[in-house]
């Protein structure tokens, strides 16, 4: 665990060392704080997002954004609002409302994880450097990095003020060995009596004494009636060697999550459900879950019969097992029905892609499928690493109309999106088997008659089986609202309105499980707005 915290941290830095490349383009205005910018100024597409909205209205859209979101294309979108260059109606904010704009930003890009970010923001304008707000947000995100030296040296910036920083001084007290301060302001923290506040001041009290910890019964008791976790009571239970449990986990937003992998003392399966909600968002790479498979202990008789005892384990088990039995196995059929079982279990949890980036190169499976679900898988598999050659010639070694006729389709469409190019003729051949069934009732295949539609220049032989296609239907009143409302929106490019409805159509759903008319709701918002590699990617994913 701690050699995984070690690489993920050094990849992390990495990862965000994108952010300072753009030091010369910030540019943060003297007068409002809330206008600062991080990225590219020549993006401008983001602007004239708030203009002649009051502060109420921005307010709103800001506090209800799906920050939690798994989907890596809302996480790019918020990405995108919170940190562009902006500019607001000073007419309807005035200094007050400001300087709350300004705390929801932050707030924000720490939600979202944006750590270095919120630094950056702080190390621009010399106006911060009191702030007590981002002061603490950088304090809290390098105690989430574990630089522990470095959040209490930012403490010593800052007036003391125990009802802002109380909990902070008491750790740094701790850390520091300083523990008769740590002592008395524990004492003053129980006089406030507020609520949730005991099982911190026990913790701290035992991190003080020189007994083992991690075992005390009474402390994880007591850990189980704190709902929500907040970095202090994290890195507390870092320095304990205490795991948080899984509903806690569930709840964490990416700064929470990106602090569990690089925290020792957190349980693996813990670990690996933060890798796979990360690397759905966006933030992690698809070699970072193969590490993290790798940190679930089975011992050798469980991953010889995993093929079968994966079955009666949760998901987030299941994978790691399936995962190290396929790259031990030496036996290709074996590992052929177990890379189609980890696919399987995969799908539903939206991991398709990053389990074909794990395993897509270990066969020959031209050779191992047997029957039509299993080409179909793989060919999904194929298709989702834009190798279309391989993910149509998969599906003639048991070719089933019109399943495969529909795969066939999906895959000259995703094609058509990097290439523009198309074979009309043998498009409309597999079209032709589609749409001579009496009903088309699977969603999946609406789906792929809705995108048709959408990307393709239709023809007459197109346009007259599309005319003669029936497609069963069952639309909620309220979907067919927001769709009228998402294509008058963002055919008048109102970002601001349109990207408020987008969000409430989305909320934490899996984009892909939408229903037929939210998800042309979404593809029309974002084809309208000018969103144009986030409306290919989730096309491309929708065709999976």
């Amino acid at each position: 665990n701690f050699f995984f915290a070690l690489i993920f941290l050094s990849k992390l830095v990495l990862a965000n060392q994108n952010v300072f490349e753009n030091y010369d383009s910030f540019r943060n205005s003297k007068e409002y704080l809330s206008e600062f910018v991080i990225t590219d100024e020549k993006n401008n597409k983001w602007k004239n997002f708030f203009s002649n909205k009051s502060f109420k209205e921005i307010e709103l859209f800001l506090q209800t954004m799906p920050i939690n979101t798994s989907d890596k294309l809302i996480q790019e979108i918020i990405f995108e609002i919170l940190v562009s260059k902006k500019t607001f109606d000073r007419n309807l904010i005035n200094d007050d409302d400001d300087e709350i704009l300004f705390e929801i930003f932050i707030n924000k890009l720490f939600d979202t994880g944006r750590l270095n970010e919120i630094e950056l923001v702080y190390s621009q304008t010399s106006e911060l450097e009191n702030n007590s707000f981002i002061l603490k947000k950088m304090i809290e995100g390098n105690l989430l990095r574990n630089r522990h030296s470095e959040a209490c040296k930012i403490l010593q910036k800052v007036n003391q003020d125990p009802t802002i920083f109380g909990k902070i001084m008491i750790i740094c007290n701790i850390i520091n060995n300083k523990f008769d301060q740590a002592k008395l302001g524990l004492q003053l923290l129980k006089e406030q009596n507020q609520p949730g506040d005991i099982f911190f001041i026990d913790l701290a009290f035992s991190l003080m004494s020189d007994k083992d910890i991690s075992e005390s019964s009474d402390l994880k008791k007591n850990l189980d009636q704190v709902k929500e976790l907040n970095p202090i009571i994290m890195s507390s239970l870092q320095f304990a060697d205490i795991s948080p449990n899984f509903e806690q986990i569930e709840k964490l937003s990416t700064s929470g999550l990106l602090f569990v992998l690089s925290n020792p003392s957190v349980d693996t399966e813990l670990k690996i459900f933060c890798s796979e909600m990360l690397v759905k968002q966006g933030r992690i790479s698809a070699d970072m879950l193969s590490e993290a498979y790798q940190l679930s202990s089975f011992d050798e008789k469980e991953i010889q019969k995993a093929e079968s005892l994966f079955k009666s384990l949760s998901p987030v088990r299941a994978r790691p097992l399936l995962y190290q039995s396929i790259i031990r196995d030496n036996k290709p059929e074996a590992k052929f029905r177990k890379i189609i079982a980890l696919i399987k279990i995969s799908m539903n949890d939206n991991l398709l892609s990053e389990i074909s980036f794990l395993v897509g190169d270990l066969l020959d499976f031209d050779k191992y499928v047997r029957n039509t679900e299993d080409t179909i898988l793989i060919s999904k598999m194929f298709q989702s690493r834009k190798k279309f050659i391989e993910a149509r010639s998969i599906l003639n070694k048991f070719y089933d109309s019109p399943k495969s006729d529909v795969r066939n389709l999906a895959i000259d469409i995703s094609e058509f999106l990097l290439t523009s190019k198309i074979d009309y003729y043998s498009f409309e051949k597999q079209l032709e088997k589609v749409t001579d069934l009496k009903l088309v009732e699977s969603t999946f295949t609406k789906k792929v008659l809705m995108l048709l539609i959408d990307q393709l220049d239709i023809n007459q032989n197109l346009l007259d089986k599309l005319l003669n296609t029936k497609i069963s239907a069952s639309i909620k009143s309220n979907d067919i609202k927001n769709f009228f409302l998402a294509s008058k929106l963002s055919d008048e490019k109102d970002f601001f309105n349109s990207l408020s409805l987008l969000f409430k159509i989305v909320d934490n759903k899996n984009l892909t499980k939408l229903n037929l008319i939210e998800t042309y709701s979404v593809l029309t918002i974002l084809k309208n707005l000018g969103l144009e590699s986030e409306y290919k990617n989730l096309v491309s994913r929708i065709l999976l």
